[in-house]
């Protein structure tokens, strides 16, 4: 009751209220979010876990409830510029150093493949995973379930099978585990310029945690790529900065996606 009663009052009171699709500004220090249950509650579980050990800029959480079939989240509101609206007057090395940490997220592993307290996740740049997967006990697992969703295609013309079983023959499936953010975006990293110094450039809080969680270590630059900003050369920088050493994988890992985009 009583946040629908300051959701009313905030309509009123601040000339952005909607942040974004289902963000909403609560207060002059709140901001409420919705999403179904499964998204919502891996990001209240990848937001509780990468606050406590760590020093990752991620706005606190203060409130988690489930409501009917939608999962609801209260957190502190953060200051800054989305990256996306100022990553055109930043230098290389400005542009290097604000997003090689939120791409190098380490935490100790696990070993599964989940969300952070290794339940069901979503993500969202995968065709056909329009549902909740895993957890998954390894990489393997992981493939062969995103595999399995493409024997549509398959069906629908058979040298589809063909393209899949070559992309599948060369997916390595003895990556390292790390945790990751999965949308590194340029509208979900906030920060503040305070110079033309390669160090001046804050990141003051990454934003939407629910596709977070225990992923292959070449996931967050294949995400990177996949959600790149069409204009002022995100792509190319994610490509040649970001990638690095798993250009490879992340190439293999698009030769897949595209099968479900070209399929007859």
């Amino acid at each position: 009751m009583i946040v629908r009663y300051l959701l009313r009052r905030a309509e009123t009171r601040f000339k952005r209220f909607r942040l974004a699709p289902a963000v909403y500004r609560l207060t002059s220090r709140l901001v409420y979010k919705k999403s179904n249950v499964i998204t919502a509650s891996a990001e209240a579980e990848a937001m509780l876990f990468v606050a406590a050990p760590t020093s990752i800029p991620v706005p606190r959480l203060r409130f988690y409830w489930v409501e009917g079939d939608e999962g609801c989240l209260i957190m502190d509101y953060v200051e800054g510029e989305m990256l996306q609206r100022v990553w055109g007057n930043l230098t290389d090395a400005q542009r290097l150093n604000v997003m090689r940490p939120p791409c190098r997220l380490r935490l100790p592993p696990t070993g599964w493949i989940g969300s952070a307290l290794g339940h069901a996740f979503m993500d969202f740049s995968m065709a056909g995973m329009d549902i909740p997967i895993g957890p998954f006990a390894n990489e393997r697992d992981f493939y062969d379930c995103r595999l399995s969703r493409y024997s549509v295609y398959s069906d629908i013309h058979p040298s589809i099978a063909n393209r899949i079983e070559n992309v599948r023959r060369r997916m390595p499936d003895d990556h390292p585990i790390v945790f990751t953010h999965g949308d590194i975006n340029g509208r979900n990293v906030l920060v503040r310029v305070h110079g033309n110094g390669p160090d001046d450039v804050e990141i003051t809080a990454l934003l939407d945690w629910e596709q977070a969680g225990w992923r292959p270590v070449y996931w967050e630059s294949r995400k990177w790529l996949v959600m790149a900003m069409s204009r002022l050369g995100w792509r190319e920088f994610g490509k040649r900065e970001i990638a690095g050493e798993y250009a490879r994988e992340v190439d293999i890992d698009y030769e897949l996606e595209e099968i479900s985009v070209i399929a007859p």
